[in-house]
């Protein structure tokens, strides 16, 4: 399978900043198939990254990932990241 260029209005939505809002990490996306889904995660600083199930970001690990939402788990606590609410 080939990857298709990213089409101008994707890729300018994709790299637009976003406020800082307050956390250390913001849920850009997730994406993928249902069996392989990863996210995207803004890093307070700017740094983007991807990650997937098992992954550490932050010294939390990814323990699940659902459409639009990250779970998070740091010493047997978990979380859910979700999505910003759109501003518009």
């Amino acid at each position: 399978m080939s990857q298709e260029t990213t089409p101008p209005q994707v890729a300018q939505q994709a790299t637009q900043t976003t406020p800082d809002l307050g956390g250390p990490l913001t849920l850009l996306g997730t994406f993928g198939s249902q069996t392989n889904l990863q996210a995207l995660l803004k890093l307070r600083g700017g740094t983007i990254a991807t990650v997937s199930r098992g992954d550490l970001v932050n010294g939390q690990t990814v323990v699940a990932i659902e459409d639009g939402r990250v779970a998070l788990a740091r010493n047997g606590t978990a979380h859910w990241l979700e999505m910003p609410a759109p501003t518009s």
